[in-house]
């Protein structure tokens, strides 16, 4: 991970730089025909959808909604933010955009950062960051499941892009608010559905050590915001 910057202005937990983005329960329903309070929902093969990568797949979509509050980003000159999911090792997992309002039918419409849409790419570091921090308040994952990690990334999805503090000024305003999707496929293709279950969530970046873990439940709680 990143060493800490000295001699600068921060902006302060526990008395370091820190890109603090807070989770939520997704903000848009109808993206990939996922319905309101719906975080984990698994689908047979269906007709396209733009931006869906496993529609001819059995599929388990994986969604939740995220805030990057308005903050000074003191300290932090560019970034790459990071993403983990614990799933099943029977399972591989794939990312969507992030996304900002829905788009035409069971689209969506993409954030953009810097100019271009947000796109992620698979980072075995950061899952690996993320096993640690999880086991280091002594948590452990079951011999079943991995975290599976992502860094954000060029267009093509072959490189790791970081933002500037400006870009991330920019895109942060008065306080932004977004959705992600990812998509949980059988590593060995079946023909038969995946059970929807709990998934624990990592979220980061490169440039602090600013993090959170939090669970996506199946089954949303009355009262969950």
């Amino acid at each position: 991970m990143a060493k800490k910057q000295k001699g600068s202005k921060q902006t302060k937990i526990n008395d370091e730089p820190a890109l603090v983005i807070r989770p939520r329960l997704p903000q848009i329903p109808g993206i990939f025909d996922i319905p309101a309070d719906t975080c984990i929902a698994s689908h047979a093969p269906h007709a396209h959808i733009p931006e869906h990568l496993h529609d001819h797949f059995f599929h388990m979509h994986i969604r939740y909604g995220f805030e990057l509050p308005v903050q000074t980003l003191d300290g932090i000159e560019a970034a790459s933010l990071r993403v983990a999911m614990a799933v099943n090792r029977l399972h591989r997992v794939d990312c969507n955009p992030v996304f900002v309002a829905r788009g035409e039918g069971s689209t969506g419409v993409c954030l953009k950062i810097g100019g271009q849409d947000v796109h992620w790419v698979h980072d075995e570091e950061v899952g690996e960051i993320a096993t640690e921090l999880f086991g280091a308040t002594g948590r452990t994952l079951a011999d079943e499941f991995y975290f599976a990690g992502f860094s954000t990334s060029d267009l093509a999805e072959r490189k790791l892009h970081r933002y500037s503090r400006e870009d991330l000024k920019r895109a942060i305003g008065r306080g932004l608010v977004a959705d992600q999707h990812f998509q949980a496929t059988w590593r060995e293709p079946r023909k038969e559905p995946i059970m929807p279950y709990d998934v624990i969530i990592f979220l980061g970046d490169d440039s602090t050590n600013y993090h959170t873990f939090f669970r996506l439940p199946v089954v949303v709680p009355i009262g969950a915001c």
